[in-house]
């Protein structure tokens, strides 16, 4: 049965890729631009048709109908299929052919990457249990579809959600989170294959595909294509795809080009704030190598257009397109300083003030002082290849715009907040120059330094590929029908036992009270809630929730009926709430005992926690 529905859904995943094909091939031809080869004409439609069709279903959301509006996505995605069917047909296998093994070493290279995108496939349909994902990634999503497109202040994640969470919500509209989880996996896909379309214009095809593996193996890559139920990947994508475009010879003196490029930097700059920064090196290096105002001003129609949408939402909710960063500077909704605060040290690590620490950061060997993990490790590759990769560097365009965009993408995100993860979409730009460092030695005859570079590729390869084997061995046996969905959420879901016994207790509720919960994974939760956590909500300023008086007004104005306490209050609100419990305006009602992480779950501990739920007095 698991292997079936993740038939069913690559199916529906490889629908939805020629959908993209077939709408971004629709507007190149309007453009009248063809690529310099069927691969990267292919790579760039898809682009082009993927951030047309996120445009399309942010509008829907205005409508209240988002059901509705993916249903209408699919259907334009689907007739445009039937009118350019036979365009990307020959797109597809034009680039199929320039792809094929001509020699047994390559033929053992396909297949062996073949292997490690179905085993990344199938664990990318595992149940969802990435905790950003489970707060807000997916949470928010569900919300919107339960009950409707309007400002949640209750979470405050939930305004850093971009262009690229609509495909979360298309697949939850459908009703299928496999779906939406494949789709994050296909932008996986797609950004490998970008690596090895940028690599292969200074490389063989061999070398090429060794680095897209690279990156299927990567710690960070591959958990941000699998678990993380993050779509960030798909920044990488754009990126890569947006500097296809800006390399393209003999556009130099037309409009087209920069139109493009600003469109597909629009697509980054809507995924997330610090996808301004890549949107911003794109356009530093399209203003070097066009050298023309019109260029510039036609990049900022192009990135305007694709980009705007969720800064035009959060202005429109709150008066402040950024919210809530720079909240000072705008009239908008509700801020809660500790929760303010709270974003900031989630969001912002430690920015790099000196020259070693931004230079490592740019040549990802940058880690994360406090709490570095798995989900933010790079690997040296790329630091090992910096040498030979700039004896490789040719001074024309298509060496200068990768390098640009990835140096000063890297130095941004380096002074503005450190976190190794952001500069994940220019990750394969830096491959790609990688490459061609890894191959100089053997254009060159450098004996020792071909078998020194070969070795350290397969060594850091093999390093990856065991890392790779044990963590993804848990989410393979569930995705193949060997563990119960049910059996792996309770041992590896954050929360889910106390998600399941609130929705256990309170499920046959038939009033339209909501529930009051102190949870971070609020995604499990089938039962109209509000987060009551004052550093995930701006709605609970500790500061203005001092007494039971605040905290009755606040029941009467958000319609809350129930609280869970499990195990205990947040410390900063814990008081009146406690109070109110001992003179009876809280009720217990319901008591269970689940199992809970403690700490950090890569720790693993568990523990006996208690679960209460409280009946509000009135």
């Amino acid at each position: 049965m698991a292997l079936g529905l993740a038939f069913l859904t690559g199916l529906a995943l490889l629908g939805f890729c020629l959908g993209f094909a077939s709408f971004g091939n629709f507007l190149l031809r309007g453009l009248s631009l063809e690529l310099e080869s069927d691969t990267e004409h292919l790579l760039v439609s898809i682009a082009a048709g993927l951030t047309a069709s996120e445009i399309l279903l942010f509008l829907t959301q205005f409508t209240q109908h988002m059901k509705a509006g993916c249903w209408v996505s699919v259907a334009v995605l689907g007739t445009l299929s039937i009118v350019e069917w036979r365009a990307v047909l020959a797109r597809s296998l034009g680039a199929l052919l320039q792809t094929v093994p001509r020699t047994r070493a390559a033929t053992l290279l396909w297949l062996f990457i073949g292997a490690v995108l179905l085993v990344e496939f199938l664990c990318a349909l595992a149940p969802l249990t990435g905790s950003d994902a489970l707060n807000y990634h997916f949470a928010a999503q569900r919300q919107i579809l339960s009950s409707g497109f309007h400002p949640v202040f209750s979470n405050s994640l939930s305004f850093l959600c971009g262009q690229h969470h609509l495909l979360i919500l298309m697949g939850l509209a459908f009703g299928s989170e496999r779906l939406a989880l494949g789709l994050i996996f296909l932008g996986g896909v797609l950004t490998a294959g970008s690596v090895a379309c940028l690599a292969s214009k200074w490389t063989s095809n061999v070398t090429a595909m060794l680095f897209a593996l690279a990156l299927l193996l990567t710690p960070v890559a591959f958990w941000q294509i699998t678990s993380s139920g993050c779509p960030d990947i798909y920044m990488a994508f754009l990126a890569s795809t947006a500097v296809l475009v800006l390399g393209r010879k003999g556009l130099v003196c037309t409009w087209r080009q920069p139109l493009l490029v600003g469109f597909l930097a629009g697509g980054i700059a809507g995924a997330k704030y610090s996808g301004c920064f890549i949107a911003g090196a794109l356009a530093l290096a399209l203003i070097v190598e066009l050298r023309t105002a019109a260029g510039a001003f036609l990049f900022s129609l192009g990135s305007l257009a694709s980009g705007v949408w969720p800064y035009l939402r959060n202005f429109l909710w709150t008066g402040n397109p950024v919210f809530p960063f720079l909240s000072g500077e705008f009239l908008g909704g509700p801020v809660s300083p500790y929760a303010l605060a709270n974003i900031y040290a989630n969001t912002a690590a430690s920015p790099n003030r000196n020259l070693t620490e931004v230079l490592s950061f740019a040549f990802f060997a940058g880690i994360r002082r406090s709490g570095p993990g798995l989900w933010e490790f790079f690997g040296p590759l790329i630091l090992i290849l910096a040498p030979l990769m700039f004896l490789a560097f040719r001074n024309d365009r298509r060496w200068r715009a990768p390098l640009l965009v990835w140096f000063a993408s890297s130095l941004a995100i380096s002074v503005s907040s450190g976190l190794p993860r952001y500069i994940l979409p220019v990750f394969p730009l830096a491959l790609s120059c990688g490459a061609a460092g890894f191959e100089l030695p053997w254009r060159r005859h450098w004996i020792v330094a071909k078998w020194i570079t070969a070795g350290l590729l397969v060594l850091t390869l093999f390093i990856s590929l065991g890392g790779f084997q044990v963590y993804f061995r848990p989410m393979l046996r569930v995705a193949v029908g060997l563990q119960d969905k049910s059996a792996y959420l309770q041992e590896r879901g954050p929360e889910y036992q106390i998600a399941q016994a609130i929705n256990e207790s309170l499920a046959g509720r038939v009033n339209d009270q909501k529930t009051l919960v102190f949870l971070r994974h609020l995604y499990y939760l089938d039962i109209p809630y509000v987060n009551g956590d004052p550093g995930t909500s701006f709605e609970l300023n500790p500061d203005k929730m001092r007494s039971r008086e605040d905290w009755r007004a606040y029941f009467a104005k958000n319609n809350i009926g129930y609280v869970v306490r499990s195990p205990e209050y947040p410390r900063v609100i814990a008081g009146p709430l406690e109070e109110m419990e001992q003179t009876g305006e809280l009720t217990p009602i319901a008591r269970a005992e689940v199992q809970s992480f403690q700490g950090k779950r890569v720790d693993e501990v568990r523990a006996a926690t208690p679960v209460v739920i409280l009946k509000v007095k009135r």
